[in-house]
């Protein structure tokens, strides 16, 4: 198994290092002897074919000097390790260079770069924090990169507030306008902080930290969802409908998400038949098989099956979906008798059955697929990526 895993690593690192170290041979070092620089070569080669990856890696370090010439081989085999998940041997290459004293500011700020991208692989955050936050400070070349690496870190520790200022310095130091990106994840940390203050208790400052979300991402409707509930236990139900009403107008395919904290509104204020005309407007703006389904029960609950049948008929012969299709189903089967009973019963098992093979959710940056809406994509890291999915099988 050993012996299996190592040729692969080899192979790897053989043709990288022959064609890199070949190119650099006849393009970039004119001014090294070529007898010399031809034995450390061939010596780091055979090192690498012939020894084991532990030993391979230290000696081709020795046989190849650091300098600004071979900087970017030694880049190139430490990155190599890192991918290849081997860390270790990629801090020591990384070490290696940042302990010589023949490279330029800048190359050894790249060199630290990498060492950080090193000790994060390696789950090792305090060093490569550290790192990062010297590399922005001196406002290097690699300042923007750091920031942006601090950020990420922040984020995994969960350090809300320290994400969002890293953030706040890597929007001003950026060479591009601030990406939307940023802007998307800035206000999430704000909605991560105000979650942490309604657990402490602490609603006026869940208050503010909902304010500045909305101030970062003007239609980050996690902060109205939030917002829109904090009010609903208040009891200022004004307000929690205000904080819903905006979610339409900031991302109608979320608008699901708003379903339940609508109908405890107009619950709490009495009135049904409100209830039920927003209901209608809101499949009427942004038709969606959820705010259907939503809108049927109610309508049959005020009006009768026959009002809520003809409903959901009408629906499906414009937008024809399966959702849709089973409730309308399983509302005829209470009035189906005998063989049509059985086949209707034996449809709806069908449809739900393709139903529950198909996720609800995908990601639009990574294709992650689930059935559970997660601000932060589990497989891209990236916040407010992930959309419902639409179609006949979906609930959009």
């Amino acid at each position: 198994m050993v012996q299996s895993f190592g040729l692969s690593v080899v192979l790897l690192i053989a043709v990288m290092a022959g064609l890199s170290l070949g190119w650099w041979l006849q393009y970039r070092y004119s001014t090294l002897s070529k007898k010399t620089f031809a034995h450390n070569y061939y010596r780091g080669m055979s090192y690498l074919l012939n020894e084991q990856i532990d030993n391979s890696v230290d000696k081709f370090i020795d046989s190849l000097g650091v300098n600004g010439e071979t900087l970017e081989i030694h880049l190139a085999l430490g990155n190599l390790m890192r991918k290849k998940g081997e860390a270790a041997k990629a801090i020591q290459i990384h070490q290696n260079l940042l302990n010589s004293n023949v490279l330029t500011t800048r190359q050894q700020h790249e060199a630290q770069l990498e060492l950080a991208r090193d000790y994060i692989n390696a789950g090792l955050l305090d060093r490569a924090e550290s790192l990062l936050q010297e590399l922005a400070e001196v406002n290097s070349q690699y300042q923007e990169q750091a920031l942006g690496q601090l950020v990420e870190i922040y984020q995994d520790e969960k350090e809300w507030s320290r994400a969002i200022h890293a953030a706040n310095l890597l929007s001003e130091v950026s060479s591009e306008k601030q990406p939307k990106e940023l802007i998307v994840a800035k206000a999430h940390f704000c909605c991560e902080l105000a979650l942490i203050s309604i657990e402490q208790g602490d609603v006026t400052q869940a208050g503010k930290y909902l304010k500045q979300a909305i101030g970062f991402d003007k239609n980050c409707v996690r902060a109205s969802l939030i917002s829109a509930d904090l009010a609903l236990q208040q009891k200022r139900l004004d307000e929690a409908l205000g904080a819903i009403k905006s979610i339409p107008q900031q991302n109608p395919n979320l608008i699901h998400l708003s379903l339940p904290l609508l109908c405890q509104v107009y619950e709490q204020i009495g009135d049904e038949d409100a209830l039920l005309a927003e209901l209608l407007l809101l499949e009427e703006s942004y038709p969606s098989n959820d705010v259907l389904l939503v809108t049927a029960e109610k309508l049959r609950k005020l009006r009768g099956d026959h009002a809520a049948t003809e409903f959901i008929s009408a629906r499906l012969k414009v937008n024809p979906s399966i959702r849709p299709l089973i409730k309308l189903l399983d509302m005829q089967l209470s009035s189906a008798e005998g063989k049509a009973n059985e086949n209707l019963h034996l449809l709806k098992q069908l449809l739900d059955k393709v139903i529950a093979e198909k996720p609800n959710y995908h990601c639009t940056k990574c294709g992650f697929v689930g059935n559970h809406l997660h601000w932060l994509c589990p497989g891209c890291k990236a916040w407010g990526s992930i959309k419902l999915i639409k179609g006949v099988v979906g609930n959009g």
